[in-house]
């Protein structure tokens, strides 16, 4: 190892699918971010030591080759099929070398003083388990409020573009539910781990921190191919919903016993 070797303060992590990323067509007026912006970004705006670490799931020879030759990608995984967003995080995690783990889309614009905000954040105080730029209270298994837009917050869900959690936390609970394959209430579900660990989810408000989510899988109805089969995403959101309620004593009226 070099004696000039500075080991990362962070591991960001980072799924993709695809290069140039589909269009909505009810949404095609609005930019479209990718994997190209969020790496420039990552280089020009972050002052912390970190280091990048990329899981491919698309099979797309373009994007193999961005993946293996860019040089603002430390760390990479081609997968042979879209694996889900919980198997990538898991395996991104098992790659990485930092205390801390930042989990982030392929189309979330990170300004200057954004990672740092939240890294502190998280830092900061022994009980909070997780920090991201944008989350929510929860009634049972929906979304009820915003929590945070102010001012730094507490909430039961970390918004799931953006989120940062200790490396230890992150392994001590056993990373992410594959179950939810390929997407769709994991990060719900590692927030509720989190907060039932004893840990605080907490909201850090106006931060240079956007995600363009406008041509994501999650703002229109497609089907999505993953390992060797593939699901509608209107019909993965209610099997998702139904095994998350399941799982966590969840009943239409709240939280069961």
């Amino acid at each position: 190892m070099s004696d000039t070797y500075s080991a990362p303060l962070v591991s960001v992590i980072i799924p993709v699918l695809h290069l140039t990323r589909p269009i909505n067509a009810k949404r095609f007026f609005m930019p479209r971010y990718t994997i190209r912006e969020v790496l420039r970004d990552l280089r020009e705006h972050v002052t912390l030591p970190f280091e990048v670490i990329v899981i491919c799931n698309g099979t797309d020879p373009e994007l193999i080759e961005f993946v293996r030759t860019h040089d603002a990608i430390d760390k990479y995984c081609i997968n042979s099929v879209n694996a889900g967003v919980g198997r990538s995080w898991n395996m991104g995690a098992q790659l990485a070398e930092a205390e801390v783990l930042c989990f982030l889309n392929d189309d979330v614009a990170v300004g200057r003083g954004g990672m740092e905000a939240l890294y502190h954040a998280l830092l900061g105080s022994a009980d909070v388990g997780e920090v991201g730029p944008a989350g929510s209270r929860w009634k049972g298994a929906q979304h009820e409020r915003y929590a945070g837009e102010q001012e730094p917050e507490d909430a039961d869900v970390i918004s799931g573009f953006c989120f940062l959690l200790k490396s230890e936390l992150f392994h001590q609970l056993g990373g992410l539910d594959i179950a939810y394959t390929p997407a769709g209430f994991e990060e719900i579900d590692l927030s509720f781990a989190i907060r039932k660990a004893g840990y605080r989810c907490l909201v850090i408000p106006k931060l240079p921190i956007h995600h363009y989510h406008h041509h994501g899988v999650s703002a229109y109805r497609t089907e999505i191919k993953y390992l060797k089969t593939s699901i509608d995403t209107h019909v993965l959101h209610q099997r998702n919903k139904t095994y998350f309620m399941k799982k966590w004593g969840i009943s239409d009226e709240g939280v069961g016993e």
